[in-house]
């Protein structure tokens, strides 16, 4: 129906001719606002999204692809918590205790040169906090272990076979 005969049907039935208008407009908008509302707040979730991701999570790393591939290239292979230092699987492995905050490179190249499996406790960590202190050596019970920095063990059939603590005694009898 044209513009014109709605005017007309709407003075016959004694309606006025600005609400017929505004009814019309509201009926042929409504799909395009919604559509609009959803954009709107789509577009304000991924910059939102975006925003989290790059300042507070830092999930989302597009601008230095070198550094992130530098921090894969230096994470820690055969990384434990110090409570499980008995309970890996192989029969027999090494278990290097060292600070990441204070580690001795020739500690490490003796310890990366160690034939058998070599699994990493860093002392730094909160979790391993409660085993750090004055060097308990060969124990029975893993609770009961201390150690200081570095320290190397050598584990055979979940038990503690050799203790190796300090730089000096760990360069004499591994290195």
């Amino acid at each position: 129906m044209g513009r014109e005969l709605k005017r007309k049907q709407a003075k016959r039935e004694g309606k006025n001719v600005k609400e017929v208008k505004m009814k019309n407009q509201k009926q042929e908008l409504k799909p395009k606002t919604f559509a609009t509302i959803i954009i709107v707040l789509l577009l304000f979730f991924a910059i939102l999204y975006l925003i989290t991701g790059l300042f507070i999570t830092k999930d989302i790393k597009w601008f230095d692809k070198k550094e992130s591939e530098k921090t894969e290239q230096t994470s820690i292979s055969n990384k434990i918590l110090a409570s499980d230092s008995l309970r890996q699987t192989e029969e027999e492995y090494y278990v290097y205790f060292y600070d990441t905050t204070n580690e001795d490179s020739s500690v490490s190249n003796i310890v990366s040169s160690i034939n058998e499996k070599v699994y990493r406790v860093d002392l730094h960590d909160d979790f391993n906090s409660n085993f750090i202190g004055e060097e308990s050596g060969i124990v029975e019970n893993i609770s009961d272990l201390k150690v200081s920095d570095p320290t190397v063990i050598k584990v055979s059939r979940e038990k503690i076979v050799e203790f190796y603590g300090g730089s000096e005694n760990i360069k004499t009898n591994l290195g």
